[in-house]
């Protein structure tokens, strides 16, 4: 055999290897590594956003319960006429038209600003948090 020959050879072979390979870790069942029980949990987070009627505002995110984060966001406010405008867990944002503040939610920056501005029927973004 000459050499020009085993190197075919050995180039089938290792094509043959790669192939057999490749198919093996695609039809391999799942094991107990890849079950949902041995996954790490799943954390909801929450968070929230004040405003008060002078333009005050103060925000929470990352918390671990609802109550925690529109706790927080009204003590960062920081005067008593604070309310909560808006409670979320992955993104919420607030919208002003220049005399009143309305929240939005979603999965998103973009989809909570929508949101924000929809609620309120115009005005525009003033505030957004996200997780």
């Amino acid at each position: 055999m000459t050499t020009r020959q085993r190197r075919r050879v050995a180039l089938v072979l290792a094509s043959l290897l790669a192939a057999i390979a490749m198919a093996s870790t695609l039809i391999h069942p799942a094991d107990a590594r890849t079950h949902p029980a041995n996954l790490p949990p799943y954390h909801t987070f929450y968070g929230a956003i004040a405003y008060g009627h002078d333009g005050s505002s103060g925000k929470a995110w990352r918390q671990k319960n609802k109550s925690t984060a529109e706790r927080l966001a009204l003590q960062r406010c920081g005067i008593d006429t604070c309310t909560i405008v808006s409670s979320f867990t992955k993104c919420g944002a607030v919208a002003h038209d220049g005399t009143t503040y309305h929240g939005g939610v979603g999965l998103s920056r973009q989809a909570a600003e929508q949101r924000a501005i929809a609620n309120l029927g115009g005005g525009w973004v003033v505030n957004w948090a996200c997780h």
